[in-house]
């Protein structure tokens, strides 16, 4: 017979009647989180899905987005966070690459995406409260090995699921009571809000949610990011949350009397990452809230740095030292690692515990170097082992913390009549730190304001909102080495001049 899984207010070691989650128009105590969580582990299991079958969440930030979160894993399913702003090809895609056999959603473009795929579908916005309530709350064997898997892109444009080695060898339970570690080395306090401002589709926010969950420490979920707002629930209690160096500049730019109702003695953390921190803006930050900073580098892949306050102050400009993973190492170009203050590809080493691109050996073995693995960042890493990042791959564009991968977009554009070469890269921009933009070559004989209309309505039928460019350049030829390989950063860095946020070490 199988033993059940224990309750999650014990693994958090709470009483039931605390609360667990809140997202101002719905809130859960621990016995009602995991009454619910069982449910719809159930209600996915009665759609005919089995343990080890993959289920999507295309979904706003609410107090059920972590319901179908842990309720897939609790069940033993295997669960693909998806954006929200994503066309319905876009999910689609992501549906069959997954494999996933039900969608769990409350966006418009996630229902079509499912109907067209033909998968269950489990909607947060019709019914819900009905569905949910017809399922046994009984609780799952806990020998059920649900997991999570992360997707990210590459320069091919197409989004990869990253499976790791150890992925789906933990029993659920086990895993969440492991997270809180994670909490602690995030100085995540156990008592205390914590309050999430980024959505929840993205891989850190949602991790680290999970982790402060596992530790016992309640979440209040803001549906969409305001800077005011933010303020607001920092002011009144809470005590830590993960943000973005762009939330920062619209923290800083709000009136003199809100940001006076900051710093208050329980606020203890904020967690920052996602894109680069210039170090003025940094210190500005610390200046206004105090040592209270955790800067934060990772990949989906497995790799994270971590900094304090302390640490960052010490050596300004570093995104710290390594937390998981054996080692970084930075390496040449023929897989040689050099030395302190040698910039170089940012690799982490592992022991063993590896990871694979589904469906893709080739991205897989490119990835590696031995048992180092890089996302292809590049960097220097001091005599201390303390990481610098001088760089990224060229065609990474980072908008409001928000990866946007031109292949992807180019893909879409170079399909318009009049096109003749097409370089999407990113420029500097006071709110979001950058935008992308189109730099087109049009074909002889071809209207421009004619060519950039036609690509302008494709993007908007084709490629995702926060993806678009928000400008189209007209230009007579774009840079190529003698191969005709596109020398995209020089694109770019035409665009930044001298303000890149990415510095070289000094000697």
């Amino acid at each position: 017979m199988d033993t059940p899984a224990p309750p999650l207010w014990t693994l958090a070691n709470r009483e039931p009647g605390d609360p667990a989650l809140d997202d101002g128009r719905r809130s859960l105590t621990w016995a009602e989180l995991d009454a619910e969580t069982n449910a719809f582990g159930h209600g996915l299991l009665a759609h005919g899905l089995e343990p080890g079958d993959h289920v999507s969440v295309v979904a706003r930030n609410h107090v059920e987005y972590l319901v179908a979160i842990i309720g897939a894993q609790r069940a033993g399913l295997v669960v693909t966070p998806v954006k929200t702003g994503w066309t319905p090809s876009e999910v689609g895609y992501l549906l069959r690459d997954a494999e996933s056999r039900a969608v769990v959603t409350d966006v418009a473009s996630a229902r079509v995406a499912a109907a067209e795929a033909g998968v269950a579908l489990v909607d947060l916005e019709n019914d819900y409260a009905e569905w949910i309530s017809e399922q046994s709350s009984d609780p799952h064997p806990y020998e059920r090995h649900g997991w999570r898997l992360s997707y990210t892109s590459g320069t091919t444009g197409r989004p990869k699921g990253v499976v790791r080695a150890d992925s789906g060898e933990t029993p659920f339970s086990q895993a969440f009571i492991t997270s809180s570690l994670f909490a602690g080395a995030l100085e995540i306090p156990r008592d205390g809000v914590h309050l999430v401002v980024s959505r929840l589709f993205h891989g850190a926010p949602l991790t680290f949610a999970l982790a402060a969950l596992g530790a016992g420490t309640p979440l209040f979920i803001m549906e969409r990011w305001d800077a005011a707002t933010a303020v607001d629930h920092l002011a009144n209690g809470a005590a830590s949350t993960i943000m973005v160096p762009t939330m920062f500049r619209q923290m800083l730019a709000l009136p003199e009397e809100v940001r006076a109702r900051l710093p208050v003695p329980s606020l203890a953390t904020v967690i920052h990452g996602g894109e680069p921190c210039p170090i003025g803006l940094k210190q500005r930050m610390i200046d206004w809230l105090g040592p209270i900073f955790v800067e934060y580098f990772g990949v989906s892949e497995g790799g994270m740095t971590l900094a304090s306050t302390e640490e960052w102050q010490a050596r300004p400009g570093t995104v710290g030292q390594i937390h998981t993973a054996a080692a970084i190492v930075i390496l040449d170009d023929d897989g040689n690692e050099v030395p302190p203050r040698t910039e170089g590809g940012v690799y982490f080493r592992t022991t063993g515990t590896a990871f694979q691109y589904k469906g893709d050996p080739e991205k897989t073995a490119s990835a590696f170097r031995g048992n180092a693995f890089t996302a292809g960042d590049i960097g220097w890493v001091d005599a201390d082992g303390y990481l610098f990042l001088s760089g990224r791959r060229a065609d990474v564009i980072v908008s409001a913390g928000v990866n946007v991968y031109p292949a992807e977009i180019e893909t879409e554009l170079e399909a318009v009549p009049g096109v003749a070469d097409l370089c999407v890269v990113g420029a500097p921009d006071d709110e979001k730190g950058e935008v992308p933009i189109a730099v087109v070559v049009v074909a002889d004989g071809s209207d421009a304001d004619a060519v950039i209309a036609a690509m302008q309505a494709r993007a908007a039928e084709h490629v995702a909102g926060y993806k678009r460019p928000v400008r189209y350049l007209v230009d007579d030829v774009l840079p190529r080495d003698d191969t005709g390989k596109l020398l995209r950063r020089q694109v770019r860095d035409r665009m930044w001049g001298d303000d890149s946020p990415f510095a070289a070490p000094s000697r």
